[in-house]
């Protein structure tokens, strides 16, 4: 089968699994990639984004932004890739 022609198939038959997909994608990009590339996953930098609230952006002590949104991208990414390279398109009889 084309992935081409069956993609769009494959969406409207699991729009629940796509809109998973794009909101961990969404979520991971926004929020979880910014925090992790700025601060790491590192208590070393506690003080560096919190502007003295005491607040802590991420790492072990953190907010869990990086690590929860990384993990929900992958599983995501995982279940809906899997879901479709096993999909097989209805046949049009």
């Amino acid at each position: 089968m084309d992935a081409i022609t069956a993609f769009p198939s494959f969406l409207m038959a699991n729009i629940g699994w796509s809109l998973v997909f794009t909101f961990a994608q969404i979520l991971f990009w926004v929020y979880g990639f910014p925090a992790l590339h700025d601060y790491g996953y590192d208590d070393a930098n506690k003080l560096a984004g919190s502007g003295g609230f005491g607040s802590i952006p991420s790492g072990p002590s953190g907010s869990g932004v990086g690590i929860i949104s990384t993990i929900l991208m992958v599983v995501g990414t995982l279940s809906w890739g899997s879901s479709f390279l096993a999909y097989k398109k209805p046949s049009a009889e």
